[in-house]
Protein backbone atom coordinates (compact mmCIF):
# COMPACT_ATOMS: atom_id res chain seq x y z
CA UNK A 1 0.00 0.00 0.00
CA UNK A 2 2.86 2.23 1.17
CA UNK A 3 4.47 1.63 -2.42
CA UNK A 4 1.79 2.73 -4.17
CA UNK A 5 0.76 5.87 -2.06
CA UNK A 6 4.35 7.14 -3.19
CA UNK A 7 4.20 6.07 -6.34
CA UNK A 8 0.87 7.84 -6.81
CA UNK A 9 2.68 11.51 -5.24
CA UNK A 10 5.19 10.58 -7.60
CA UNK A 11 3.53 10.66 -10.70
CA UNK A 12 2.89 14.45 -9.57
CA UNK A 13 6.69 15.51 -9.61
CA UNK A 14 7.58 17.65 -12.89
CA UNK A 15 11.22 16.20 -12.46
CA UNK A 16 12.64 12.29 -12.04
CA UNK A 17 13.90 11.39 -8.85
CA UNK A 18 17.33 9.69 -9.71
CA UNK A 19 19.43 7.21 -8.30
CA UNK A 20 21.22 4.32 -9.50
CA UNK A 21 18.74 3.80 -11.51
CA UNK A 22 15.70 6.45 -13.21
CA UNK A 23 11.99 5.67 -12.04
CA UNK A 24 9.72 6.12 -14.59
CA UNK A 25 6.71 7.74 -13.72
CA UNK A 26 3.71 6.50 -13.67
CA UNK A 27 0.72 7.82 -16.11
CA UNK A 28 -1.99 8.28 -13.07
CA UNK A 29 -1.97 12.07 -13.01
CA UNK A 30 -3.02 12.06 -16.77
CA UNK A 31 -5.17 9.68 -16.37
CA UNK A 32 -6.77 11.64 -13.35
CA UNK A 33 -6.35 15.06 -15.45
CA UNK A 34 -7.86 13.85 -18.57
CA UNK A 35 -11.22 14.77 -19.16
CA UNK A 36 -13.79 11.58 -19.19
CA UNK A 37 -14.71 10.29 -23.45
CA UNK A 38 -17.27 8.63 -21.70
CA UNK A 39 -19.49 9.12 -18.50
CA UNK A 40 -18.47 5.70 -15.90
CA UNK A 41 -22.17 4.72 -15.78
CA UNK A 42 -22.72 5.00 -19.98
CA UNK A 43 -19.83 2.62 -19.73
CA UNK A 44 -20.76 0.32 -16.78
CA UNK A 45 -24.02 0.06 -18.48
CA UNK A 46 -22.46 -0.63 -22.30
CA UNK A 47 -20.58 -3.62 -20.21
CA UNK A 48 -23.60 -4.81 -18.75
CA UNK A 49 -25.72 -5.35 -21.84
CA UNK A 50 -22.68 -6.50 -23.58
CA UNK A 51 -22.46 -8.90 -20.93
CA UNK A 52 -26.19 -9.96 -21.40
CA UNK A 53 -27.05 -10.30 -24.83
CA UNK A 54 -24.07 -13.02 -24.67
CA UNK A 55 -25.44 -14.65 -22.28
CA UNK A 56 -28.30 -14.59 -24.28
CA UNK A 57 -26.30 -15.61 -27.10
CA UNK A 58 -24.81 -18.50 -25.54
CA UNK A 59 -28.45 -19.65 -24.11
CA UNK A 60 -29.94 -19.52 -27.44
CA UNK A 61 -27.17 -21.84 -28.98
CA UNK A 62 -27.41 -24.45 -26.54
CA UNK A 63 -31.02 -24.82 -26.81
CA UNK A 64 -31.96 -28.11 -27.73
CA UNK A 65 -31.67 -29.16 -31.66
CA UNK A 66 -33.85 -31.13 -33.77
CA UNK A 67 -32.77 -34.65 -34.14
CA UNK A 68 -33.48 -35.41 -37.80
CA UNK A 69 -32.09 -39.44 -37.71
CA UNK A 70 -34.45 -42.36 -37.20
CA UNK A 71 -35.91 -43.04 -34.06
CA UNK A 72 -36.61 -46.54 -32.41
CA UNK A 73 -40.03 -45.05 -30.85
CA UNK A 74 -42.20 -47.04 -27.86
CA UNK A 75 -45.29 -46.31 -27.11
CA UNK A 76 -46.51 -47.94 -24.28
CA UNK A 77 -49.43 -47.23 -21.46
CA UNK A 78 -52.42 -47.64 -20.72
CA UNK A 79 -55.50 -48.44 -23.27
CA UNK A 80 -55.28 -44.18 -24.56
CA UNK A 81 -52.24 -45.85 -26.41
CA UNK A 82 -54.44 -47.52 -29.25
CA UNK A 83 -56.51 -44.70 -30.75
CA UNK A 84 -52.92 -42.74 -30.85
CA UNK A 85 -51.42 -45.86 -32.21
CA UNK A 86 -52.75 -45.73 -35.78
CA UNK A 87 -51.74 -42.08 -36.21
CA UNK A 88 -48.24 -42.51 -34.87
CA UNK A 89 -47.62 -45.33 -37.14
CA UNK A 90 -48.16 -43.16 -40.65
CA UNK A 91 -45.89 -40.44 -38.37
CA UNK A 92 -42.92 -43.36 -38.50
CA UNK A 93 -43.40 -43.84 -41.75
CA UNK A 94 -43.34 -40.70 -42.88
CA UNK A 95 -40.27 -40.09 -40.88
CA UNK A 96 -38.68 -42.92 -41.37
CA UNK A 97 -38.62 -44.17 -37.83
CA UNK A 98 -39.43 -47.71 -36.24
CA UNK A 99 -42.54 -47.80 -34.11
CA UNK A 100 -43.21 -50.65 -31.29
CA UNK A 101 -46.42 -49.97 -29.18
CA UNK A 102 -47.20 -52.40 -25.72
CA UNK A 103 -50.73 -51.24 -24.59
CA UNK A 104 -51.34 -52.58 -20.86
CA UNK A 105 -55.65 -52.00 -20.67
CA UNK A 106 -56.23 -50.32 -17.13
CA UNK A 107 -52.97 -49.67 -16.17
CA UNK A 108 -52.06 -47.11 -13.31
CA UNK A 109 -48.92 -45.83 -12.13
CA UNK A 110 -48.67 -48.27 -8.97
CA UNK A 111 -48.80 -51.40 -11.64
CA UNK A 112 -46.53 -49.70 -13.81
CA UNK A 113 -43.87 -49.02 -10.69
CA UNK A 114 -44.03 -52.28 -9.46
CA UNK A 115 -43.77 -54.55 -12.14
CA UNK A 116 -40.76 -52.88 -13.35
CA UNK A 117 -42.96 -53.30 -16.51
CA UNK A 118 -41.12 -49.88 -18.76
CA UNK A 119 -37.46 -51.17 -17.47
CA UNK A 120 -38.31 -54.63 -19.27
CA UNK A 121 -39.99 -53.18 -22.36
CA UNK A 122 -36.38 -50.96 -22.91
CA UNK A 123 -34.18 -54.19 -22.25
CA UNK A 124 -36.59 -56.12 -24.95
CA UNK A 125 -37.15 -53.11 -27.54
CA UNK A 126 -34.16 -51.09 -27.15
CA UNK A 127 -35.72 -47.99 -27.76
CA UNK A 128 -34.53 -44.24 -28.74
CA UNK A 129 -37.33 -42.85 -27.71
CA UNK A 130 -40.60 -43.08 -25.54
CA UNK A 131 -44.03 -41.92 -25.20
CA UNK A 132 -45.57 -43.19 -22.24
CA UNK A 133 -49.40 -42.69 -21.58
CA UNK A 134 -50.91 -43.40 -18.40
CA UNK A 135 -53.33 -41.58 -15.73
CA UNK A 136 -56.46 -41.75 -17.29
CA UNK A 137 -57.83 -44.48 -14.57
CA UNK A 138 -56.31 -42.06 -11.47
CA UNK A 139 -58.05 -38.79 -12.46
CA UNK A 140 -60.02 -39.16 -9.71
CA UNK A 141 -58.60 -40.93 -6.85
CA UNK A 142 -58.26 -39.57 -3.50
CA UNK A 143 -54.77 -39.44 -1.75
CA UNK A 144 -53.05 -38.35 -4.69
CA UNK A 145 -49.95 -37.25 -3.16
CA UNK A 146 -49.26 -40.87 -2.53
CA UNK A 147 -49.08 -41.67 -6.33
CA UNK A 148 -46.05 -39.35 -6.46
CA UNK A 149 -43.14 -42.31 -5.63
CA UNK A 150 -44.66 -44.40 -8.56
CA UNK A 151 -44.44 -41.55 -11.10
CA UNK A 152 -41.11 -40.95 -10.06
CA UNK A 153 -40.00 -44.86 -10.00
CA UNK A 154 -41.42 -44.62 -13.60
CA UNK A 155 -39.29 -41.70 -14.56
CA UNK A 156 -36.56 -43.52 -13.03
CA UNK A 157 -36.97 -46.52 -15.19
CA UNK A 158 -36.55 -45.03 -18.25
CA UNK A 159 -33.52 -43.26 -17.35
CA UNK A 160 -31.63 -41.02 -19.96
CA UNK A 161 -33.52 -42.02 -22.64
CA UNK A 162 -35.65 -39.22 -24.73
CA UNK A 163 -39.24 -39.07 -22.91
CA UNK A 164 -42.47 -37.64 -23.37
CA UNK A 165 -45.80 -38.16 -21.05
CA UNK A 166 -48.25 -37.83 -22.81
CA UNK A 167 -51.50 -36.43 -20.50
CA UNK A 168 -54.48 -38.22 -20.07
CA UNK A 169 -57.58 -36.69 -21.82
CA UNK A 170 -59.58 -35.61 -19.02
CA UNK A 171 -63.82 -35.80 -19.34
CA UNK A 172 -63.61 -34.09 -16.19
CA UNK A 173 -61.69 -32.10 -13.75
CA UNK A 174 -59.02 -34.16 -12.27
CA UNK A 175 -57.80 -34.58 -7.75
CA UNK A 176 -54.53 -33.60 -9.48
CA UNK A 177 -52.74 -36.15 -11.11
CA UNK A 178 -51.59 -34.26 -14.14
CA UNK A 179 -49.94 -31.64 -11.69
CA UNK A 180 -48.33 -34.70 -9.83
CA UNK A 181 -47.21 -35.83 -13.10
CA UNK A 182 -45.81 -32.62 -14.43
CA UNK A 183 -44.01 -31.60 -10.76
CA UNK A 184 -41.67 -34.89 -11.46
CA UNK A 185 -41.63 -34.38 -14.99
CA UNK A 186 -40.58 -31.68 -16.03
CA UNK A 187 -43.38 -29.35 -18.38
CA UNK A 188 -40.97 -29.78 -21.24
CA UNK A 189 -41.24 -33.89 -21.43
CA UNK A 190 -45.02 -33.40 -20.21
CA UNK A 191 -47.36 -32.95 -23.14
CA UNK A 192 -50.34 -31.37 -21.23
CA UNK A 193 -53.95 -32.81 -22.85
CA UNK A 194 -56.47 -32.09 -20.38
CA UNK A 195 -57.46 -29.09 -21.94
CA UNK A 196 -58.04 -30.33 -25.39
CA UNK A 197 -61.34 -30.96 -26.87
CA UNK A 198 -62.39 -34.13 -28.08
CA UNK A 199 -64.89 -36.27 -29.73
CA UNK A 200 -65.64 -39.29 -26.92
CA UNK A 201 -66.82 -42.67 -27.69
CA UNK A 202 -69.46 -44.70 -26.08
CA UNK A 203 -67.56 -45.13 -22.41
CA UNK A 204 -67.91 -40.88 -22.78
CA UNK A 205 -63.69 -41.19 -21.74
CA UNK A 206 -61.56 -42.71 -25.09
CA UNK A 207 -61.43 -40.48 -27.80
CA UNK A 208 -63.11 -41.66 -31.35
CA UNK A 209 -60.16 -42.96 -34.19
CA UNK A 210 -60.71 -39.84 -35.76
CA UNK A 211 -60.26 -37.54 -32.90
CA UNK A 212 -57.08 -39.58 -31.02
CA UNK A 213 -55.91 -39.19 -34.60
CA UNK A 214 -55.86 -35.04 -34.63
CA UNK A 215 -54.81 -35.52 -30.77
CA UNK A 216 -51.39 -37.56 -32.21
CA UNK A 217 -50.93 -34.76 -34.79
CA UNK A 218 -51.10 -32.09 -32.02
CA UNK A 219 -48.68 -34.51 -29.31
CA UNK A 220 -46.27 -34.41 -32.36
CA UNK A 221 -46.19 -30.72 -33.55
CA UNK A 222 -45.45 -30.30 -29.84
CA UNK A 223 -42.50 -32.71 -29.79
CA UNK A 224 -40.67 -31.56 -32.82
CA UNK A 225 -41.08 -27.67 -31.73
CA UNK A 226 -41.42 -28.23 -28.01
CA UNK A 227 -40.22 -30.71 -26.11
CA UNK A 228 -37.12 -31.16 -24.17
CA UNK A 229 -36.16 -33.81 -27.12
CA UNK A 230 -36.92 -32.97 -30.80
CA UNK A 231 -37.45 -35.46 -33.50
CA UNK A 232 -38.13 -35.10 -36.60
CA UNK A 233 -42.30 -35.37 -36.72
CA UNK A 234 -43.71 -34.22 -39.99
CA UNK A 235 -47.43 -34.66 -40.44
CA UNK A 236 -47.89 -37.61 -43.17
CA UNK A 237 -50.02 -36.96 -46.20
CA UNK A 238 -53.80 -36.82 -45.57
CA UNK A 239 -55.42 -40.49 -46.37
CA UNK A 240 -59.34 -40.30 -46.61
CA UNK A 241 -62.15 -42.81 -44.65
CA UNK A 242 -58.73 -44.26 -42.80
CA UNK A 243 -59.99 -43.47 -38.94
Amino acid sequence: MLSLVTLGIYSFVNDPIEFSIKLKKTEIKAFLSAPPTQPFLAQSLDKHLESLMDSLIQKSDSSPKLDTTSQKILLTGDSMCEGLMFRFREYAQTNHHDLKTVIWYSSTTIWWSESDSLQKLIRKFDPDYILFTTGSNELFIKNIKEREKYIQDIVAQAGDRKFVWIGPPNWAEDTGINDLIIKNVGKDRFFESRHLSFERGPDGAHPTWSSAAVWADTISTWIMEKSRHKILMRKPAAKKNLY
